[in-house]
């Protein structure tokens, strides 16, 4: 018998017990080793007593039946059963043995030529018995107490000193203090001064200067400033004159009082939210570095561009921007991404969206386009909303129950608040931000967002109208030395001076006339949902007609300087030529900036302005 291994075993100790498939059926083989065989290699050939090399033929011509009954030790040992199939060729199996200790071998083997597909070696080893060891330990805790300290301090009852002194020359006084101390009986403690002494001199301080500062607080009814208007609802002839009017007491009122006498020792300073226009200097020559950065708002991680171009008017609630990226990586990283992109260090937040790819030979470009960070409330970031404000509700409040749980704010500016009444208005499946820009244009406003600070402001189209432009203050003027391009058009449109508005499903019916007009020309009728108020007609009207006449196009290209920064939908521009300036409502703006292949860097604004010739 042959036996081959495949790896050695050093570990191994004998016995070893073999076994092959199916031990039930077939007896397994022990082989014990006396001493080590470190030098053996496979295969392993395995000699039984009588047997030599090479082995005597044996006749098989007659049978002979040999039962040979092995007598098994009575000392532990281990049983190994091998079950060889006449179909294999060789078994392969490296053995060293490292147990000094066995003396004998012993085999006992049972060979059945069956068609096995496998033999299965089956090795045990000789575990000892486990010995359990239970460890207990009673830890010995004291009973827990409790402390309680209770300190009773012992307070007297609020006194009142009252001292008075009479200062004579001659005569003594006494002074009585009385002190009643609690749980004990009232005493007096007389205190007697006698003065003494002669006049000599006569001192007198006198405190200079404007007094301390302080708050002030009152009961007093305040009046408002100004004229006080009164209207009556019903006549009470029975009234004699006068009439007494009496009011009720006010709340406490406060304020601060900075000290000072007639003249104010700390005067307040001056209101700094002036309106001053911003005008760029005329110079001979102006002298610019332009830069131009984009970075990943989430991670700050630079992103490379080539050029850059945004743009809004006044129907749009956030800005369109379009990218071209220096490598397909850059456009990777800004996919979907809110970017913050500094031009000149003018700041512009944008949206990476819409991503595309051009290539030629030897050329290829990647590009996206997007919006600003107001599509944060636009489809697909937010799901569409229906709403319909089931209570009494001011705009602001609608406004604000729209932008609810967005992380987004909204003002409004130049526009009064007014009350619209339960279910008058309502969207349905739209974003929060198309539902917003709805309720604007029934007013004929729009959107200003500030992507900074997540801020939304409502303002009128015609934040100045035209009849009231001539004695306005423009918020940015421009003149020729920064004015690289210029051109103009005009569009024709009736001069109308009269609207009629109304409401939908609730609201008013209302007529809005230009003041000092006849009011004969009427433009097209309005209807809409916020017409609930006689300061919502306003409003809505005054934009409308603001929109007829005759309009002067202008189309301005500016560079973009400290000086003269980006303009913005609805503001009040105005454009110098020599002595004089006309003024207009900027309708749109778009910038502009491109790297070159040798890095240049080329920036550039557009605006369109209107101005009314009617």
């Amino acid at each position: 018998m042959e036996l081959r291994f495949n790896k050695p075993w050093p570990n191994a100790v004998s016995p070893i017990e073999l076994r092959f498939i199916d031990e039930s059926v077939f007896a397994g083989v022990t082989l014990r080793f006396d001493e080590l065989w470190l030098n053996a290699a496979s295969p392993l050939i395995l000699r039984f007593e009588g047997d030599i090399d090479p082995p005597i033929p044996v006749d098989n011509t007659i049978g002979i039946e040999c039962g040979i009954v092995w007598l098994k030790p009575t000392e532990l040992q281990n049983e190994i059963a091998i079950t060889e199939a006449a179909n294999d060729v060789s078994f392969y199996t490296d053995l060293h043995w490292l147990d000094n200790h066995s003396n004998e071998i012993f085999v006992d083997a049972a060979w059945v030529y069956a068609n096995s597909i496998g033999i299965t070696k089956s090795i045990s080893w000789r575990v000892y018995e486990s010995v359990r060891s239970d460890t207990s330990v009673n830890w010995s805790l004291p009973i827990d107490h409790q402390i309680a300290l209770s300190l009773n301090w012992v307070v007297p009852d609020e006194h009142q000193i009252q001292s008075s002194i009479n200062w004579l020359d001659i005569t003594a006084h006494q002074l009585h203090t009385a002190v009643a101390w609690i749980n004990g009986q009232d005493q007096e403690r007389p205190l007697i001064i006698q003065y003494r002494g002669i006049v000599v001199d006569d001192e007198k301080s006198i405190k200079w200067g404007f007094h301390e500062p302080r708050w002030v607080c009152s009961t007093k009814y305040r009046p408002p400033v100004g004229k006080v208007t009164l209207r009556f609802n019903e006549p009470l002839s029975t009234q004699p004159n006068p009439i007494v009017l009496r009011f009720t007491a006010s709340p406490n009122y406060c304020y601060w009082d900075d000290g000072g006498g007639l003249i104010d020792a700390n005067p307040p300073l001056p209101n700094i939210d002036f309106k001053i226009p911003i005008e760029p200097q005329i110079r001979r020559y102006y002298l610019m570095q332009p830069t131009i950065t984009c970075v990943r708002v989430s991670d700050s991680l630079p992103i490379v561009i080539t050029s850059v171009s945004i743009s809004q008017s006044r129907g749009q609630w956030a800005r369109s921007v379009s990218l071209e990226f220096s490598s397909r990586i850059d456009a990777q990283r800004a996919h979907n991404e809110l970017l913050l992109i500094t031009i000149n260090g003018y700041e512009f937040y944008a949206i990476a969206e819409q991503p595309s790819s051009s290539k030629a030979f030897g050329i290829e470009t990647h590009s996206s386009t997007g919006r600003s960070r107001a599509a944060e409330l636009s489809s697909p970031y937010l799901l569409p909303i229906s709403y319909t404000n089931t209570v009494l509700r001011s705009l602001g409040g609608i406004i604000g129950d729209l932008l609810q749980n967005t992380g987004w704010t909204a003002e409004l500016s130049g526009i009064p608040d007014f009350s619209v009444p339960a279910g008058a208005f309502s969207v349905g499946n739209k974003s929060p931000i198309d539902a917003i820009n709805e309720a604007a244009s029934q007013l004929g406003c729009m959107i200003l967002a500030d992507d900074a600070t997540r801020k939304l402001t409502i303002i009128p189209r015609w934040p100045t109208v035209p009849w009231e432009m001539a004695t306005a203050v423009p918020d940015l003027t421009v003149h020729d030395a920064v004015i690289t391009n210029y051109s103009e058009s005009v569009s024709r449109n009736p001069l109308c001076d009269v609207v009629w508005l109304r409401g939908e499903q609730q609201g008013i019916s209302a007529k809005v006339k230009r003041t000092g007009s006849a009011g004969n020309i009427p433009a097209a009728d309005i209807s809409a949902q916020l017409i609930v108020d006689n300061q919502a007609a306003r409003i809505a009207g005054t934009n409308a007609l603001a929109d007829t006449g005759d309009k002067l196009n202008v189309t301005l290209s500016l560079p973009v300087m400290v000086d003269l920064p980006p303009a913005t939908p609805g503001m009040l521009i105005g454009i110098r030529e020599g002595a004089e300036v006309f003024k207009g409502t900027c309708d749109s703006w778009s910038i502009r900036a491109s790297v070159s292949d040798r890095g240049d860097i080329d920036i550039e604004q557009s605006i369109t302005v209107i101005r009314s010739i009617a």
